[in-house]
């Protein structure tokens, strides 16, 4: 039994709408199971400093990351991910001495249906000490 070219366009173009319709239907069922799925996700973030005013420093050294434990669905989770590059805290108007940044997760950009679980370190201290200038 051999086919022609238009018994094969026959066969495809049958029951057209139905097919259609079948189509539509499985990429909204993929598309609610994919939404719906729960995942987690360690979210490993550089700290960056920006606004340290002049003549100061930083002390102590900071911890070069936060981990962020994210939960929520995996479409979601990539969209987070790859909006949040780096952990960016400023300077601006913070006075000379220790200053605590907490609260960490406000500073990443998270779509609705995230949540953050888990965040360490919680804190970060962080003291601004005048930069001492060297007379020889």
């Amino acid at each position: 039994m051999t086919l022609t070219l238009s018994a094969i366009k026959r066969r495809c173009t049958r029951n057209a709408s139905l097919k259609i319709l079948s189509l539509m239907l499985a990429v909204c069922i993929w598309s609610f199971t994919s939404l719906s799925r729960e995942t987690r996700y360690e979210l490993v973030l550089p700290v960056e400093l920006r606004n340290t005013p002049p003549g100061y420093r930083v002390t102590p050294p900071l911890p070069g990351e936060v981990h962020f434990t994210l939960t929520g669905p995996s479409l979601l989770i990539d969209g987070a991910r790859r909006s949040n590059s780096r952990v960016i805290l400023s300077l601006r108007g913070i006075k000379p001495g220790k200053t605590l940044f907490s609260h960490l997760e406000t500073y990443l950009k998270l779509p609705e249906g995230i949540k953050v679980t888990r965040i360490s370190p919680a804190e970060l201290e962080i003291e601004l000490d005048r930069e001492q200038v060297n007379s020889d």
